[in-house]
């Protein structure tokens, strides 16, 4: 008994650390496809390892987002809050990480066997989104009244299903543009995308010619292909015209906020 409840609770410890649930998936994955020794190690810690650094960038932006909150509650009157996947899901980890990893692995399990046994045959891989997803489910399943094994089992199953169901509505608009039927899209958006499609499809005669592909931006604003720096200079834009009306509205509070900073320099920073 001595050594048995030091076990049960080492397993415990592991079974409460999202981390360490994504991390065994992928090891038994792995085992169970008998890759070589070193590629299992290497395969395993980087779910663990990406994992934790998605937290700890989800708090780098949260707290980054926070001013940009004050300042348009400040400079607009307007009281709401700014929605990021990373934040929500990072702070409902704290309440829900178990739940979320175990809708997780069940939503898998799911979407494997609908692939194996039915006409969907699609397997989703985009990991971060069947996690954003899990987490979603299990904040509104507990919201719902769902508790423990309910709670996993419906969330798990919803999971499955619309993993395995959302490539298929829009795959032969991914087959156009990939010029074949080798990959389809894994993304929880991608209704909205297939809709864009379909009315694309109703000025199809000009695709060709009026491609975006073929449309040559100048020299110029070349670098504004760069997401980097294209989302830099946006996010620039916003912060300092939120927090010029907010100086205008309540200086103090910006100041404040600032915490000492100039304001310009803090904004951009």
């Amino acid at each position: 008994m001595q050594v048995i409840l030091p076990i049960l609770e080492f397993i415990q410890s592991i079974l409460t650390k999202p981390a360490w649930i994504m991390g065994l998936f992928a090891f038994v994955g792995l085992v169970a496809l008998k890759r070589p020794a070193h590629k299992v190690m290497t395969g395993t810690l980087k779910p663990i390892l990406g994992y934790i650094m998605l937290s700890a960038g989800a708090a780098v932006v949260q707290e980054n987002l926070a001013p940009l909150g004050t300042f348009i509650e400040t400079g607009f009157h307007i009281t709401g809050v700014v929605p990021n996947n990373e934040v929500v899901v990072s702070m409902a980890q704290s309440v829900l990480g178990v739940q979320t990893m175990m809708i997780l692995i069940l939503g898998y399990v799911v979407n494997i066997i609908i692939a194996r046994f039915t006409k969907f045959k699609y397997i989703f891989l985009t990991g971060h989104h069947s996690m954003f997803m899990a987490c979603l489910l299990s904040a509104v399943l507990q919201a719902s009244g769902f508790q423990d094994v309910q709670l996993v089992i419906v969330g798990g199953m919803f999971l499955g299903l619309v993993s395995a169901m959302l490539p298929a509505v829009g795959q032969r608009f991914t087959e156009k543009v990939t010029d074949g039927d080798e990959i389809a899209m894994g993304h929880f958006g991608s209704l909205a995308y297939y809709i864009s499609a379909a009315v694309g499809t109703l000025f199809a005669k000009d695709a060709e010619e009026n491609s975006t592909e073929k449309i040559e931006v100048p020299e110029k604003f070349s670098f504004l292909r760069d997401t980097t720096i294209s989302t830099a200079l946006t996010m620039a834009f916003f912060y300092l015209v939120t927090a010029f009306a907010a100086y205008i509205a309540d200086p103090a509070v910006v100041t404040k906020t600032a915490g000492g900073d100039n304001v310009i320099v803090y904004a951009l920073t």
